[in-house]
């Protein structure tokens, strides 16, 4: 699926807003109480006394656009792993996980390097190989194994040959396939199948010290929490739960403890959800789509690997890379807590240098420093997926604090914000070319130079072709007429109506301000973002749309119905 969550989108008019929802009057920016610790962590609050809850966000500025060019997908792995505990909270014997953890590690290590020795195309074929061996065991055999990965595996390798005379002909016939001077690679294979019992054995052996999956959500579930959860976008990671008021200190205790002394146990199994969960995308036409869309639109910048990585790096990525990143990355000067809602700040910030100021601070390498070359060309891709046809259309464009950003962004809300938005009207309501109405929005992420993206479902028996011709259409009058005042007037209502709608929400106010933590370093971001918004003229609309909206400056992806082959019937002769 094509998703994002528009940073700075969110936050329009939220200065305002605040200011028109607050009795006292008081602006965003005298509302907010912040603090620096020592070691660099930022810590945000804003006292809202209306009911006694309140919700945190952790936020660090590092997302999956800086991954390692071969360990994409890193971040939102460890969304899954830092739940599962830390040294003292989810184990009944840490010194003997960690022992286990090791030797598991090291195992992990040679079968990622036996498995790189045999290089993919081989890997692969004896992979399959040992697939249809343990799908003919005996129904007896397959009931013994049951859901124990080490008895299957063990199986699997008694039934394995030795003479590789007795493996298939093709193999045998073709040159450097099983061996060669320097290597047998069937048996480096077989090595590789003992040390994955070795590893599932070791697995089982672990679990026995292991107290609870999910140690944290133990512990805050029982005393009330609420939307306890983390998400990864391009630009940043955050880990959230909303909370009683009076569970204060537990939160600090609670994740202090997470980030100081995190535990990354259970991680080869989590990595076969994480392995599972990739093969069900690989299922879901719009997720298909979307990857093969910022994989064509971003030839340099990072913005176009998946977040949650792709398949080969994660099925190589090792406990080792994980805690390597964990430790460049999340650490209290790349981070900001935000807490809103019935507390008191003095006691936040005391709590917080109580519990976070030995959290040690790293030496951060978190800019990306690549720029994506100057588009030369249109690109264009079609997609044969068992799905009905959608289209997205990107064109490369700054990020904000460039001026134009925020006329791009002015436009997409002109484009598709609302019942009264031009793609609402025309394309959805009029022509009746789509299923729904068209969007238009930045991204994937914001920090960096994005895409002005529309994406449009065509509704049958209409077509991609057509729905593409009319967006571009709609484009064009950008350039030409300039925008009324009348309409730009509605479209700022509408973001004030929008925006005053979710200031009521403790999350939306977190959210809010440590998106602008992640994005600009410095939550003030939203109160300028609001304040460039409001100075946007039609003008600056027009000059933008023709300056961007060229053809070989965009980057449009489509799917299409993958036709199923007729099936001959046979004739009388045949029978």
């Amino acid at each position: 699926m094509l998703y994002k969550i528009p940073l700075l989108l969110v936050l329009l008019f939220i200065c305002n807003s605040w200011a028109a929802a607050s009795s006292s009057g008081m602006t965003l920016e005298e509302r907010v109480n912040e603090t620096t610790l020592d070691n660099g962590l930022k810590v945000v609050v804003v006292e809202r006394h209306s009911a006694p809850v309140l919700f945190a966000l952790i936020t660090f500025r590092v997302g999956s656009c800086h991954e390692s060019l071969d360990r994409s997908g890193l971040s939102h792995f460890l969304e899954h792993m830092l739940g599962k505990g830390t040294k003292s909270i989810g184990t009944s014997n840490y010194k003997a996980e960690a022992r286990i953890m090791a030797r598991m590690e090291e195992a992990a290590r040679e079968i990622r390097a036996r498995q790189t020795a045999l290089t993919n195309w081989r890997y692969d074929a004896f992979d399959a190989y040992t697939v249809k061996v343990k799908a003919d065991l005996p129904l007896e055999a397959r009931e013994q194994i049951g859901a124990d990965e080490a008895i299957g595996l063990r199986e699997v390798l008694t039934r394995l040959p030795d003479d590789i005379q007795e493996l298939p002909e093709e193999w045998r016939k073709s040159e450097w396939m099983l061996a060669d001077r320097k290597h047998n690679y069937w048996q480096m294979f077989k090595e590789i199948i003992a040390l994955r019992v070795e590893m599932a054995e070791l697995l089982e052996r672990q679990k026995q010290y292991i107290t609870e999956s999910e140690p944290l959500d133990a512990i805050y579930d029982p005393r009330g929490a609420a939307m306890h959860n983390a998400f990864t976008t391009w630009d940043q990671t955050s880990y959230m739960v909303g909370l009683p008021a009076n569970c204060l200190e537990l939160y600090m205790f609670l994740e202090s403890d997470r980030y100081k002394n995190p535990v990354f146990r259970e991680f080869y199994a989590e990595r076969e959800v994480i392995m599972e969960e990739m093969r069900l995308g690989e299922n879901n036409p719009d997720e298909v789509l979307s990857d093969i869309f910022f994989a064509a639109a971003f030839d340099a910048h990072p913005y176009g690997r998946p977040i949650i990585g792709w398949r080969s790096d994660v099925g190589n990525t090792l406990r080792g890379d994980m805690e390597e990143h964990f430790r460049r990355y999340y650490a209290p000067n790349n981070c900001q807590i935000t807490i809103i809602g019935a507390v008191d700040t003095k006691r936040v910030f005391a709590l917080t240098r109580k519990y976070f100021s030995d959290w040690k601070p790293a030496e951060i390498a978190y800019e990306v420093t690549v720029r994506e070359p100057e588009q030369r060309g249109e690109k264009r891709i079609t997609v044969e997926l068992d799905a009905e046809p959608q289209l997205y259309i990107g064109w490369h464009i700054p990020a904000a604090p460039d001026p134009d950003y925020y006329a791009l962004e002015m436009m997409s809300n002109i484009l598709s914000m609302g019942a009264t938005s031009r793609f609402y009207r025309s394309i959805f309501t009029e022509k009746q070319l789509t299923a729904g109405s068209p969007y238009a929005y930045t991204g994937p992420g914001d920090r960096y130079s994005n895409l002005f993206i529309v994406d449009a479902t065509p509704r049958a028996p209409h077509t991609v072709e057509e729905v593409e011709t009319a967006t571009y259409a709609e484009i064009d009058r950008l350039k030409t007429e300039l925008v009324s005042a009348r309409e730009m007037e509605r479209i700022r209502n509408r973001m004030r109506a929008w925006e005053l709608g979710r200031m009521r929400s403790n999350q939306w106010l977190a959210f809010s301000l440590s998106s602008s933590f992640a994005v600009r370093g410095d939550w003030r971001a939203t109160i300028d973002h609001n304040r460039r918004m409001m100075a946007v003229t039609p003008e600056d609309i027009q000059r933008a749309a023709n300056k961007y909206f060229t053809k070989t400056n965009r980057t449009v992806a489509y799917s299409v119905k993958k036709e199923t082959p007729a099936v001959e019937s046979e004739s009388p002769e045949k029978k």
